[in-house]
């Protein structure tokens, strides 16, 4: 596996050469009325305060208070409209952080709740960001609405990650004055560096919900890219250690699921199953900087539902990550792209190989669709001199299919062996907002399985003014022993892309090139390869109010696209758009697509390098979306796009409106609909006595319907209720079809081909997903779940177009429904420590 990798002296080299984070070593100081980077001074307390939403003046006014905030939006660099101060003490066990947020009219405060990480719900928030290594990249964000519920965000060059959670405690007040904040944030909950002195970037955020207000105590401009190297600073901590981090999430769950057996080949399997698991993950803190995450017998019963669709084109469909393990602190190991978690734990690379190992009289009587997952580990963090290092190891187990002969014995064929997934980072942050970042990933099969492995390396470089950035990289995919005539096949990918990132009037060009041998789909994700890529785009924006706009974003952009190899041309576009905020708060967007010329599609036909000529097409949108703090609003959105040489056109619509009943209860209901006429595509290929290839495509009426709900009744900060529902219903109806020319046209099917074309079915698709979760979160960290999922698949080929009758036959199919009850209990080392010591 290591005579795989990229030798480690390049590694080496890319340490050396890292760059130290900028110095701190220098004498701002806050003035009244000057909005430019600010440093307040904290103060170590002897007495921690209590979390009762109650400031008392004896603990919390030993420090200065920071004030004067100022607006990000609307009407960006003003003051804002309410007074607000804000305290931060530390102690040897936490950072405290308390504020008052003044309010000239406290009736007005909202204070809707939410499920935990939701943001900002229509309530008023308060929030700290603390860039504990101060490189104005890297920061913690805490956030509490008005109503208590908690959000916690890592943000990391550019990136948020709200799958992050963090152990900490907090209290609000709502009083004559307005309201109040307290926040205990342990160092368990943080990383920082070791020094006896240090200097943290700091930025308090207010959100004013009535008046859609949002400011910050060191002004953020919003014409200038990023938010992190925008903040402030403290001063004055002195003599803090990060403690043992050693925490521990043992959880046991129990699942019931029923599905009727309709399948008679599998003579043992029941309707009813059932299962109880146990099993923990850890987290222990190596030193002040690095975290080693463990997953041990993982259990991802209750991961939330995938939004499955009708996919007719020739490429994979990408879907979310919902697994908690692989979502929550990963920024550092996804940065280059080339790392898709879903591949863990995914179909086995031999699934659909089972058929062709068949012997004669035998058949398939079970091929699972997934791989189990025996464990996983990561280990990330971030040096004082910023080199952020990551590493990520995975484990699935060997996978069978059963498969039986006409005496009734079976034999095992294995679809996916024991296989080691690893990713290695490393991340160099420099001055201005610029990086270096090195990745490999590597995928490493048993039982002579092929092997895989990528490396890339990514540059960030920005200006002193962060005006102007060059992004460059490129990546080298190796695969062992997947070609039996070539050993290794390789392949490469690079870009180069330069912006101007700031100001009202932005622009940039990109260039990416991807080689015909280009794969990373064993731990990363690629939907084509094969492609060289230039664009340039350019827009202007109106940051302050003009007119009767509140802000105003136009943007213009062109794209020229071709073969690797062999060099062709592929298309070339230009796209217009525009969207503006009126001072209602109501938001509009349009936009206008234009192909001039054909574009040459050589991955449609599913033959490589036959080609597929499509016409020249034009397509236009329009979107609209109501003001959020009504107790009613409306997203709505248009589309429609036309081509004329086959007489193509498509149109689609959505109707998303939300209704808030009260503080407690919210629903939203989403619908879609849309249909495409003359929708021409691939449709089946054979060979005849010749051995000459004729694809076959057809003309067919795309019609999909799509409909949501999700509500949510949260009984109060710690525990709520939530309703995921989801029908998707997508017919493909043929009417004609046609036979591909060498030349990428259409002729129309013989009369000889319709032995073919009769075996082209019509496709009546649909999914239905119910996601029901009680959760309470009991104690900090730990949290009781139960999770009641409905799921429906049903594909056939005949057409329904009635809607009610579609509704009906879907649900007469066999459908699963799984019952589940999981308990975590969140255990913390120190506190353990000092309780077992009472």
């Amino acid at each position: 596996m290591f005579t795989k990798l990229l030798p480690f002296a390049l590694i080496l080299g890319l340490c050396a050469g890292g760059a130290q984070a900028r110095s701190t070593d220098n004498n701002d100081t806050e003035t009244e009325n000057n909005k430019a980077s600010k440093t307040a001074k904290v103060m170590r307390t002897q007495v921690a305060p209590v979390l009762d939403g109650y400031l008392e003046p004896e603990v919390w006014q030993q420090v200065k208070p920071a004030s004067n905030f100022y607006r990000y939006d609307p009407l960006n660099g003003k003051p804002s409209s309410q007074q607000t101060e804000v305290y931060m003490l530390y102690d040897d066990d936490a950072v405290y952080i308390g504020a008052l947020l003044h309010d000239t009219a406290p009736d007005s405060v909202l204070t809707q709740l939410g499920q935990r990480d939701s943001g900002e719900n229509n309530s008023d928030m308060f929030g700290v960001y603390l860039d504990t290594y101060n490189d104005q990249q890297n920061a913690f964000a805490f956030l509490i609405s008005a109503a208590g519920v908690q959000t916690d965000i890592k943000h990391s060059q550019g990136r948020e990650d709200w799958n992050w959670d963090a152990v900490w405690e907090s209290s609000v007040k709502t009083h004559e004055k307005g309201w109040t904040v307290e926040m205990r944030i342990p160092y368990g909950a943080i990383r920082f560096p070791k020094a006896e002195v240090q200097t943290w970037g700091v930025n308090y955020m207010r959100v004013i919900r009535r008046n859609r207000e949002k400011s910050f105590w060191s002004h953020v401009d919003n014409s200038v890219s990023g938010l992190i190297n925008q903040a402030g600073r403290v001063i004055g901590i002195e003599g803090v250690k990060s403690p043992v981090r050693l925490q521990f999430m043992p959880y046991v769950s129990g699942y019931v699921n029923h599905y009727p057996n309709k399948d008679n080949s599998e003579t043992d399997a029941k309707d009813f199953t059932h299962s109880v698991n146990g099993g923990m993950d850890v987290k222990y803190g190596i030193n002040d900087a690095f975290t080693l995450d463990v997953t041990l017998i993982p259990d991802f019963g209750q991961t939330q539902s995938d939004n499955q669709v009708l996919n007719l084109g020739p490429f994979e469909v990408k879907y979310s990550e919902n697994r908690q393990f692989f979502t929550e602190g990963t920024e550092l190991f996804n940065k280059a792209g080339l790392f898709y978690s879903r591949r863990i734990g995914a179909r086995p690379v031999g699934y659909g190989s089972v058929e062709d190992q068949l012997e004669e009289g035998e058949e398939i009587t079970r091929n699972p669709v997934e791989t189990q997952l025996l464990n996983a580990a990561k280990v990330s963090g971030r040096t004082r001199r910023g080199l952020g290092i990551g590493l990520f190891n995975a484990f699935t187990g060997n996978t069978h299919a059963t498969v039986q002969d006409s005496t009734g014995a079976t034999r095992e064929v294995l679809t996916d062996p024991f296989t080691n997934y690893n990713v290695f980072v490393l991340d160099q942050t420099l001055p201005r907002n610029s990086y270096v970042t090195f990745t490999n990933t590597n995928v490493t099969r048993a039982n002579g399985f092929y092997d895989a492995n990528v490396t890339g390396l990514r540059m960030r470089f920005a200006d002193k003014r962060n005006m102007f950035a060059l992004t460059t990289g490129g990546n080298l995919s190796q695969l062992y022993g997947k070609d039996e005539e070539n050993g290794v096949k390789l392949g490469h990918q690079y870009s180069v892309n330069l912006s101007k990132i700031s100001g009202n009037l932005r622009y940039g060009v990109n260039h990416n090139v991807e080689s015909d041998t280009y794969d990373i789909n064993d731990l990363g994700f690629l939907s084509n390869n094969n492609e060289v890529r230039t664009s340039a785009s350019i827009s202007y924006n109106f940051y302050q109010p003009v007119w009767k706009f509140l802000s105003w974003s136009n943007s213009f952009s062109v794209g020229h696209s071709m073969l690797y190899d062999p060099s062709k041309f592929i298309a070339f576009d230009m796209n217009a758009s525009s969207s503006v905020r009126f001072r209602n708060f109501i938001s509009l967007w349009m936009g206008v697509g234009l192909r001039p010329g054909e574009r040459y599609d050589y991955f449609e036909a599913r033959t490589f390098p036959q080609v597929f000529v499509q016409p020249p097409a034009v397509s236009t949108n329009i979107g609209i979306s109501s003001d959020y703090r009504r107790r009613l609003a409306l997203d709505a959105t248009a589309n429609f796009w036309r081509s004329r040489r086959y007489d193509q056109n498509s149109w689609s619509f959505s109707l998303s409106p939300r209704f808030r009943v009260n503080d407690k209860f919210s629903i939203v209901n989403g619908n879609s609909y849309s249909i495409g006429k003359r929708n021409i595509g691939f449709a089946d290929k054979y060979e005849d006595a010749g051995q000459n290839t004729h694809i076959l495509f057809g003309d067919r009426t795309l019609t999909t319907v799509s409909t949501t709900i999700s509500s949510a009744y949260i009984f109060n900060e710690r525990s709520g209720l939530t309703l995921n529902m989801r029908h998707y219903w997508s017919r493909a109806a043929y009417k004609e079809f046609f036979e591909l020319t060498k030349e990428g046209l259409l002729q129309p099917a013989t009369a000889e081909q319709g032995v073919y074309t009769s075996g082209i079915n019509n496709i009546n698709y649909n999914t239905f997903t119910m996601d029901l979760v009680y959760s309470w979160r009991f104690a900090p960290g730990s949290e009781l779940r139960v999770v009641w999922k409905n799921f429906i698949e049903d594909r056939s080929s005949q057409i329904e177009n009635r809607y009610f009758d579609n509704m009906s036959n879907t649900f007469a199919v066999p459908q699963n429904n799984n019952f589940s009850v999981k308990l975590l209990y969140f255990i913390d080392y120190i506190a353990l420590r000092n309780v077992l010591s009472a």
